[in-house]
């Protein structure tokens, strides 16, 4: 009966002072009677050795740190690629299969362009020999000219603003969950 109340110790070292200790082994933690070290007991396989609980906590705290900068940085990832996509879907696609992203300037050069190519063809029709029947024909095909180059440069410029406010919106997100 005596021998079923005695507990089962171990031989260990302080990890601070390198004084012998000797514990139960199913204790998780002591303080080293020498240098007052809270330690934890480390059971690894058969082994067994004591971890300053204040080393744990700064390796735990540096865990941690770098797990919340893995996941900002997973979150920053994730946001870039949804950027890319949303992006492309912004870009005006040319006849030779080219892409570009709108811009406010473009689009003005554009409707400056047009509106020129159709004062360009009335000022031709009046010029031009036939009359008023070819002058007519040219203010037609001019107008019609001048309201594409409208039209286009006023749909560029609502899609140029439109983009300026996704990627405003999108560099606030990243400056969001890069400074979490």
């Amino acid at each position: 009966m005596a021998n079923s109340l005695r507990m089962n110790l171990i031989p260990l070292n302080c990890r601070n002072c390198g004084a012998p200790l000797q514990v139960p082994a199913d204790l998780k933690h002591v303080t080293c009677m020498h240098c007052g070290t809270q330690l934890a007991i480390v059971h690894e396989g058969g082994a067994a050795y004591t971890e300053r609980l204040e080393a744990l906590s700064e390796r735990t705290e540096q865990i941690e740190d770098r797990l919340a900068q893995l996941h900002r940085e997973q979150k920053i990832a994730a946001l870039d690629r949804a950027w890319d996509k949303e992006e492309d879907e912004f870009k005006i696609r040319r006849k030779n299969g080219s892409t570009e992203l709108p811009s406010k300037a473009g689009s003005i050069i554009a409707g400056v362009t047009g509106v020129g190519v159709g004062l360009f063809i009335i000022m031709m029709g009046f010029g031009a020999p036939g009359g008023s029947e070819m002058s007519g024909v040219a203010a037609v095909i001019g107008l019609i000219a001048m309201l594409i180059g409208g039209a286009t440069a006023t749909w560029q410029y609502h899609r140029a603003e439109s983009y300026e406010k996704a990627k405003r919106r999108y560099k606030q997100r990243r400056r969001d969950i890069h400074d979490g």
